[in-house]
């Protein structure tokens, strides 16, 4: 009589991803696009805030050098 042997399949583990909830990846796809929102806001106030700082010096700077010319060309006229 022949002996019939079944070969059972491996049994090797292999990763298997957690199931999630449409609800669960929903969430964590916002959550997602929520921090990156943030940083880009974080980014653009910190530029212009930077824009406004660097004008308002080119004002002052410019200011000043004309009213050290204006006191220069004072000093001078009563010759």
């Amino acid at each position: 009589m022949s002996s019939i042997t079944e070969v059972s399949a491996s049994q090797k583990s292999a990763y298997q991803r957690p199931y999630k909830t449409r609800g669960q990846r929903r969430e964590i796809a916002r959550r997602k696009h929520d921090e990156n929102t943030d940083q880009k806001f974080l980014v653009r106030v910190a530029v212009a805030a930077g824009l406004l700082l660097l004008l308002a010096v080119g004002i002052a700077v410019r200011s000043w050098a004309d009213r050290d010319t204006e006191v220069a060309a004072t000093v001078e006229s009563p010759r």
